[in-house]
């Protein structure tokens, strides 16, 4: 949820696994990894998730365990960054196939098969070394130091746009109910709105 979560707290649970992180919350409802949600299947009239999915290298076991605890007709709210106006704006799309790859054949320990293709894309924007020199401010950690990444999940494992989400969110027979290229308050973001069937 970060700083400034979405959600009026007195209808919403705030998970955060990393809640030391400088971008996390100090103090949610659950600390725990949102593919392990210590929560009942169909405990939620809605999940809302901004920013979090890029981070997590299994998309399609994010979503189903997302899926497992949303009720029947309940929605899921994704804002994700577009990949076009970020810093993976030269790295390609990820398609559905590659997301059903990784449910089937990764496992538990990181998946280090996107290194060689961020570094590459990365490189490539403009402001690159000044962004290495922030990244390095805020976190205290190289750019490229990938155990630190791994360790704090700070990478960007996928990239995608709102067509590639609905895609995906299709695959998983949802019903997509809302579809904008540009959420107004994140100008780098993306909103994907679906609904589980009954």
């Amino acid at each position: 949820p970060g700083k400034h979560p979405y959600g009026d707290p007195r209808f919403t649970e705030y998970l955060d696994k990393h809640t030391d992180n400088k971008d996390g919350m100090p103090d949610p409802d659950i600390v725990a990894d949102a593919s392990s949600i210590p929560r009942p299947d169909a405990s939620f009239d809605f999940v809302i998730s901004s920013h979090c999915l890029e981070h997590c290298q299994n998309t399609l076991k994010m979503l189903n365990e997302w899926l497992r605890v949303l009720k029947p007709g309940g929605i899921l709210f994704l804002i994700l960054p577009h990949a076009d106006r970020t810093f993976d704006r030269h790295r390609k799309k990820t398609t559905l196939q590659h997301h059903i790859d990784d449910l089937n054949n990764l496992t538990d320990e990181p998946d280090r098969s996107h290194i060689d293709e961020i570094m590459a894309g990365w490189s490539k924007n403009v402001n690159f070394e000044t962004d290495k020199i922030e990244y390095k401010r805020q976190w205290g950690a190289d750019v490229w130091d990938w155990d630190f990444r791994f360790r704090n999940d700070v990478i960007h494992f996928h990239v995608w746009t709102q067509d590639e989400m609905a895609t995906i969110l299709q695959y998983l027979e949802l019903q997509l109910v809302y579809v904008v290229e540009t959420v107004p308050e994140r100008n780098d973001s993306f909103l994907t709105v679906a609904r589980k069937p009954c």
